[in-house]
């Protein structure tokens, strides 16, 4: 595979191989496309008493944020010659949540069952606590006595993972969605502190050589 660094280790067949299995022969070409191990990921922040909607969209709103809670700059599509084979699906809650908004995003009486979509099509559907994140902040807060709250241990091992790939070809358009009852946030008054959602699709991130 081509790279622009020239400090890069050359790729051997095998390797070349498994990336383009991993792209299931469609989208990849070798020897001219940069092939990097990296997520894609979008965040939407929802503050204290707000309502986080039915049908929320994530992926879909790039501007003004910062790279820290996006990685797109174009809704609902990769820039060209960009491609995205997605190997894990993960959700992160922002850590401060507090546990009553926690719980209700999760349980599924009351909150949301998480989509990834392509052009018309839903291409995975579940629970949202089914997609754990494996990251984020654990224990306990000995001078406040407050939890960190995550959804599953924060363990690379213990990310939810792909059986199956899903290939996002070049220029196709793709959301994720949170689908389900419309939830009211805390108010700050009564101990909300707001919701910070990001949708991380962990994969291999296909570039042009530049």
């Amino acid at each position: 595979m081509a790279s622009s660094a020239s400090a890069q280790p050359t790729m051997t067949t095998e390797q070349q191989s498994w990336i383009f299995q991993q792209f299931n022969g469609t989208t990849y070409v070798p020897n001219s496309m940069d092939v990097q191990h990296e997520p894609l990921y979008d965040e939407n922040t929802f503050a204290a008493g707000a309502t986080i909607p039915n049908q929320s969209q994530f992926f879909t709103s790039p501007a003004g944020k910062t790279l820290a809670q996006t990685n797109v700059t174009s809704p609902k599509k990769l820039d060209a010659p960009e491609a995205f084979t997605v190997m894990g699906i993960n959700w992160k809650v922002r850590e401060n949540i507090l546990l009553a908004d926690f719980i209700t995003l999760i349980d599924g009486a009351t909150g949301f069952c998480s989509e990834f979509w392509i052009g018309q099509k839903s291409y995975n559907r579940g629970p949202l606590w089914f997609y754990v994140t494996g990251g984020g902040i654990t224990g306990i807060d000995i001078q406040s006595g407050a939890s960190a709250l995550t959804n599953g241990r924060t363990g690379k091992n213990d990310r939810h993972t792909l059986a199956i790939n899903i290939v996002v070809d070049n220029q196709a358009s793709f959301y994720g969605q949170l689908t389900g009852t419309a939830v009211v946030l805390t108010a700050s008054g009564s101990g909300g502190t707001g919701a910070g959602l990001m949708m991380l699709l962990d994969g291999l991130h296909a570039r042009g050589v530049q």
